[in-house]
């Protein structure tokens, strides 16, 4: 059987997901679509708005055929290090074609990726610039190309990946319809819309608009399930009582926390005037040194308490999480299960809770918690099973 790749979020899971699982299958003639997912949190450092057993059940539900988990020691990280995880993972189920969408599809993101080679220590020593940005600029001055659209940053991502790991994979870039990565606004008669555009809609309570963007199933799931619209305030709770009761030189061991930024955490949290929301307290700690999201990604790692060691541990240690498969992709994991070279889980006990899934399973535990959900009998990982969905006859 011949296996296409998708690297996803699904935060939320919307038409133009289901119109990119099609367009996969059909510009690579794949019998099954791999999804890796992020899980309960995103890349941003935020919460997913629906679990990941939601989003893996409308995915299959959409077009996908196998959903595995991006843990989220790859999953909530810089492009760069999402991308490797989720290649490392896509390529240990022997899937040789990733499909993703861009800005500019007629780049060729394999070469732009193989002429980069030796740029990261240039772009390393920029002051008063983020390391992306001084990254796009040794890489526009080599190659002439400007990289600075999401979606090219995540392909050219992808193909560094598979460049560096020395992978055999086909890289085909699609383009995207009728909204971009960061659009916040959609028309009235838009049936595809950013997954930005649809957040902002459903926290303003526009219900109608987002219908019309998202599955029925999906719809249903966000009118029903708990979800992140109301995740800020407890986030930002917890957050303040790390800063407040951690010692400067417990929140110097958090991963990420470079350059004697918990001295500015606990400053500003500690303040006369310490801001009053999550918002505020980040837009009071960023400089141009560090991104908003490069910001939001260290407070998740406050929040879970995610040490450096435990994190270079946890990537060194790497795994495949089954979420779910159709038919079609539990014919495609019997097939590659053998020769797979990462370990393959299906089922989380309490000694994996505590060594190889210790991570992602306290980001379940405290995603229920933000959630209100944390009395759940099934929780996000203890005993729970891989969805099997079985597609309804035509």
């Amino acid at each position: 059987m011949k296996a296409v790749g998708i690297i996803a979020e699904y935060n939320p899971f919307h038409n133009g997901h289901a119109y990119h699982l099609a367009e996969a299958k059909r510009v690579t003639g794949a019998d099954v679509a791999v999804v890796v997912m992020s899980g309960n949190f995103v890349q941003r450092g935020e919460p997913a708005i629906l679990d990941k057993w939601e989003r893996t059940k409308l995915a299959l539900h959409n077009g996908a055929d196998l959903m595995v988990e991006l843990p989220v020691f790859d999953a909530v990280q810089p492009g760069h290090l999402f991308a490797k995880g989720a290649i490392a993972i896509l390529a240990a189920l022997g899937v040789k074609d990733l499909v993703f969408g861009s800005e500019h599809p007629d780049i060729d993101f394999m070469d732009l990726a193989k002429q980069a080679q030796g740029i990261e220590a240039e772009g390393s020593g920029a002051k008063n610039q983020t390391y992306a940005a001084a990254y796009a600029a040794d890489l526009e001055e080599k190659t002439g190309f400007k990289l600075e659209d999401p979606n090219d940053i995540l392909g050219f991502s992808y193909a560094k990946a598979v460049v560096e790991s020395e992978v055999e994979m086909n890289l085909h870039p699609i383009g995207r319809i009728q909204a971009g990565y960061h659009d916040k606004e959609f028309d009235e008669g838009a049936e595809i819309a950013s997954a930005s555009s649809i957040r902002l809609a459903l926290h303003k309570g526009k219900m109608d608009k987002v219908e019309r963007v998202v599955p029925a199933d999906a719809f249903k799931a966000l009118q029903e399930k708990p979800n992140a619209l109301g995740f800020e305030k407890p986030f930002f709770d917890l957050l303040s009582y790390r800063l407040l009761t951690d010692t400067v030189g417990q929140l110097g061991q958090v991963y990420q926390m470079a350059e004697g930024l918990e001295h500015r955490l606990v400053g500003v949290a500690t303040a006369k005037e310490a801001p009053q929301s999550y918002q505020s307290f980040i837009k009071a700690v960023k400089s141009k040194r560090y991104t908003f999201a490069r910001m939001q990604r260290t407070m998740l790692y406050t929040l879970l308490n995610i040490k450096v060691d435990q994190m270079q541990a946890a990537m060194a240690d790497s795994y495949i999480r089954l979420l779910g498969f159709t038919d079609e992709g539990q014919a495609y994991l019997s097939e590659v299960k053998r020769r797979a070279r990462l370990p393959i889980i299906s089922r989380v006990d309490m000694g994996l809770a505590k060594a190889n899934l210790r991570l992602d399973y306290k980001a379940g535990l405290i995603w229920q918690l933000l959630a209100g959900d944390r009395h759940s009998k099934d929780g996000q990982d203890l005993a729970r099973r891989p969805i099997h969905y079985i597609k309804e006859e035509d």
